[in-house]
């Protein structure tokens, strides 16, 4: 009787290895191919208004380095850019990056930028994704707003 259980228990365990090790090396983390260090381009404006009145126009050029890194849970990733740090989601080969808020102090404007990010997709080592981007400032009595599209091309560094 004892015999019975331990070849059953055997078998199992067999069984139980045997799946394992077939996960081992064909389940790799969708998040790898994210992880490392980037160059990035965006281009873009955003229109400033002063009521209704288009006040001016404001481009978003610039050149710059992220990096991605592994966070915790199982899909998750961190993206850090300018001192930056945002938190990311990972699927198959599309990122979903959380919406962040920064506030901007220059003098006696006060400033609130508000970014929110579309699917970027990973491509080979670059990554692209659109940036909504909302603007709103006051100065003295005075308040501006604004929004505009950003697009973001990140090239992962070799």
């Amino acid at each position: 009787m004892r015999m019975k259980c331990f070849i059953r228990t055997c078998a199992i365990l067999m069984a139980v290895f045997t799946l394992c090790a077939c996960e081992g090396p064909n389940s790799q983390d969708p998040r790898e191919a994210f992880v490392g260090d980037y160059t990035f381009t965006s281009t873009g404006q955003v229109d400033l208004y002063a009521g209704s009145f288009k006040f001016a126009s404001v481009p978003m050029d610039e050149n710059g380095e992220l990096s991605i890194a592994l966070a915790t849970k199982p899909d998750e990733v961190w993206i850090i850019a300018e001192n930056d740090t945002t938190h990311g989601h990972v699927s198959g080969n599309n990122l979903f990056m959380d919406p962040t808020t920064v506030d901007e102090t220059f003098g006696e404007i006060v400033m609130t930028l508000a970014f929110t990010y579309g699917k970027a997709t990973l491509n080979h080592d670059t990554l692209s994704f659109p940036t909504n981007v909302v603007i709103s400032a006051t100065y003295q009595d005075k308040s501006l707003s604004g929004n505009g599209q950003v697009d973001i091309v990140a090239i992962k560094k070799q």
